[in-house]
Formats: structure tokens, C-alpha cells, sequence
């Protein structure tokens, strides 16, 4: 049960941005009381790399949100997610027999989760069904009588090195607890309606270097495919094929691109700068907007062909397209075409949820959907208790010994610095 009062911090890691939010919880939801957006330093998709910069924009993010309150408050419990490529899914069956009939409690229901969230890697467990002994199906047992009670779950696993590497960042902290979630499913949360999971829909996170696609068929995630690429590849070819800086590709792609570049005017022009941002000169719209509509169909063409990889009978009526990739203009055009179906941009606003409150300014963003999906999530799950980790309240220094010692000790000392100067500015 929630307490009087709880508060949850969510933190998304990306390799573009770390993003973080605040939320109460109050008698119908969440009520969200702030949240920053911060440039990711030292995280690419292939995982941490410079963990003091990381740690760094970690501590930029949660003091953003700190400075945004009118009274410091607590920053309660954790919900941390990253995207890479170390998550995964599985089915699993979980069976609990009783002496005789009895009526299914809340204990008998937690006893089942708690025997799968023992499991090591475990960092999630989903309930997907339940199958009483006369071989009824139903959602919720609890209050049914049986003699046995068969779950069928959905186990979500992460590497243990990234589990690791996450949990060390996070060392100074003061969080009640610490729950690593699956950028997947937070995302789906964040912008799917109960219909649409019901009947089958697919939901593409599409980030700045990683796309991750969701699978959701009655009413539950059922899998989950990982694309190594992104808005970056796009950044990247339009910076190529037009001779100008990353940055200013960013802002093209993102104000002067139409993916739909058929419906684009050959003769729109846009002014830009040269790679030295200093020599002005002037490109095609259409242009534009076609080297970004190839790298995105490619995007979304690899995307298609996870569906294979699915449930065999899995057939989604539609496609929703939610991240930074989503900001794009005509990118829902691109997936109608490539998937041949309904495609939406999805956003919490749109998902019709009514979980979470607050943030107006954001509802309407699919760059921020991942945070609303966090506290939709933490609803609708939170009475099942998940794996909680702890880390110390001061910096900790290498469990293991070598002859790197002294350096590492200097390390520790650095970071303890970082973590006092973003004290203060909190």
C-alpha cells in the first residue's frame, strides 16, 4: 500500500540527454512536481564510458529538479532506467499449491512474484494471467477459491555488469530504494490506451542513438527488440551530405525537415551555415527532408522485421512512435508506409491516461513520455514489491584491490568533490 506520504524520482539515461522527474503520490495517481532535461555526458550506446562525466550529468539533472521546488523535499524512492541494450524478457510459469481450497490472498499472490524477484538479474516481473486448478483463466484470483494457482509471468532481466556499473553511479544518493526498469515497457506505459495493448499495437522508442521497439497483445508487453541506431545516424547524414556541424543539423532536422518529403515544395529553400557556422548559404527543403526519410525508413524497415521475432501469432493493428525521433516531422508518415497500418506519434496527452498530473507543459512531448510511463507503471505495479537496491550514502571505494589503488582512491576523491558542489546547488 502507499504511504501517507511518497515521493518517486525517475531517471532516464540516454546518450543524448539524462532526463529526470519528481513526482508525489496522491489518491488517484502521481502528481509529477518537476523535471529537467540535462546533455548526457560519457553514456553512447555502447554503454558507460566515462563514468565521472555520467555521474556528473546525473547530479546536474537532480539538482534541476531540487532548484525547481519551492521546499527541498525528499528524493524517496528510485526508478532508473538506460538505454542500451542490456535488458531482456522471458515467459515464466510459476505454480502454488494449497492443502485444500482456500480463498487466494494478497500474501499468496506476492509470494509467487517474490520467488521469481530472487532470481538474480531479476528487475521486474509483470503478471501476464492466472489459471486456477477447475482451468479458468482470469486476471486477478485474488478473493477466488482453488486448490491451485498456476501464473503465468512476464520476467524482465538486466546484465549483471550494467546492473553494476548503474547502482555505482547512483553511490552518495539518499533514495529510500533503487528500481531498475526496462526503457520498453516505461515508454509503452507512457503513451499506449488499454485498447490498443489489448488488441495488439507495437510502440518504437526511437532515441537519439538507440531505437527499441515493445510488443504489447492483451494487455501485456510479450517482447521486445533493440535497434542500434537512431536520431544520430540521421544527424549524421544530413551533416555529411550538406557540409554543415552536428548542431546545426540537429536544428534542421528538427525545424526545417519533412519527412513526408513528397508534400515538401522543390522550390522552399533553408538558410543554414557552413561546417564553420560562419559561411551562410542556402539548401533545398526537399533535400533535406530526403536524406532524413531514408535513414528513417531504415529505422523503421529494421523495426518491421522484429515482428517475425514475436509471438508467431502476433499481428498488431498499428504503430505508435514515441522518443525524440517522434518530434520529427512525418516520421508517423514513414511508418504507415513501411508497416502498412495505423501509425500515431504517441504521447502521454494522447494515451488518454488520466494516472499522472502536472508537467502540463511537457504532456503533449513524446521526448518526455518515458517519465510519465515510469509513474503509470509504478501505479499500477507498486503493490507488488519489486527489487529494491540499496547503495551507500557516501562514496565507496573499489571492493576489489590492485596495484591501480592509488588511483583509484584519487578517483573517489574527485567524484566526492563533484557530489559536494552539486550539493550546494540544491
Amino acid at each position: 500500500m502507499a504511504r501517507t506520504e511518497e515521493f518517486v524520482t525517475v531517471l532516464d539515461i540516454g546518450t543524448y540527454s539524462v532526463k529526470a522527474a519528481l513526482g508525489e503520490r496522491v489518491s488517484d495517481g502521481y502528481k509529477m512536481l518537476a523535471y529537467s532535461t540535462v546533455k548526457s555526458n560519457g553514456f553512447s550506446s555502447e554503454g558507460i564510458i566515462d563514468a565521472v562525466g555520467l555521474r556528473a550529468s546525473i547530479g546536474e539533472a537532480l539538482g534541476e529538479l531540487q532548484s525547481q521546488l519551492t521546499k527541498k523535499s525528499a528524493f524517496g524512492d528510485l526508478i532508473i532506467t538506460i538505454s542500451s541494450d542490456v535488458f531482456s524478457m522471458e515467459r515464466r510459469r510459476v505454480e502454488k499449491d494449497f492443502s485444500a481450497k482456500e480463498i487466494v490472498k494478497d500474501g499468496h499472490i506476492r509470494e509467487i512474484f517474490s520467488s521469481l524477484m530472487k532470481e538474480e538479474n531479476v528487475v521486474d516481473v509483470i503478471p501476464v494471467r492466472y489459471k486456477l486448478d477447475d482451468g479458468r483463466i482470469v486476471v486477478n484470483p485474488v478473493s477466488m477459491m482453488t486448490s491451485k494457482l498456476s501464473g503465468e509471468m512476464l520476467v524482465v532481466k538486466v546484465d549483471s555488469q550494467p546492473q553494476k556499473e548503474l547502482l555505482t553511479l547512483l553511490n552518495g544518493y539518499d533514495f529510500s530504494s533503487i528500481l531498475i526498469s526496462h526503457p520498453g515497457i516505461l515508454a509503452g506505459e507512457g503513451v499506449l490506451n488499454e485498447s490498443e495493448k489489448d488488441r495488439g499495437i507495437l510502440c518504437i522508442d526511437m532515441g537519439y542513438s538507440t531505437t527499441k521497439v515493445t510488443a504489447y497483445a492483451n494487455g501485456v508487453p510479450i517482447g521486445f527488440y533493440f535497434v542500434p541506431l537512431g536520431i544520430e545516424n540521421i544527424v549524421k547524414d544530413v551533416a555529411k551530405v550538406f557540409k554543415v556541424s552536428y548542431t546545426e543539423a540537429e536544428r534542421l532536422i528538427f525545424y526545417h525537415s519533412n519527412l513526408d518529403y513528397e508534400n515538401v515544395d522543390e522550390k522552399e529553400m533553408v538558410e543554414t551555415t557552413d561546417f564553420d557556422n560562419k559561411t551562410k548559404k542556402e539548401i533545398k527543403k526537399r533535400s533535406l527532408s530526403l536524406t532524413g526519410y531514408a535513414r528513417a525508413r531504415e529505422i523503421l524497415s529494421i523495426s518491421r522485421r522484429s515482428i517475425n521475432k514475436f509471438a508467431p501469432t502476433f499481428s498488431p493493428v498499428g504503430v505508435v512512435i514515441t522518443g525524440g525521433g517522434a518530434s520529427i516531422s512525418g516520421v508517423s508518415k514513414i511508418g504507415s508506409s513501411v508497416f502498412n497500418m495505423t501509425c500515431r506519434t504517441g504521447t502521454y496527452a494522447s494515451s488518454n491516461n488520466v494516472i499522472v498530473s502536472g508537467a502540463e507543459d511537457i504532456i503533449s512531448s513524446p521526448v518526455y513520455s518515458l517519465l510519465f510511463g515510469a509513474f503509470v507503471h509504478r501505479y499500477r505495479y507498486g503493490f507488488i514489491e519489486g527489487k529494491n537496491f540499496k547503495v551507500s550514502s557516501s562514496f565507496a571505494k573499489a571492493v576489489t584491490t590492485s596495484s591501480a589503488g592509488d588511483e583509484e582512491e584519487v578517483n573517489d576523491g574527485i567524484l566526492k568533490k563533484i557530489w559536494e558542489f552539486l550539493k550546494k546547488l540544491v
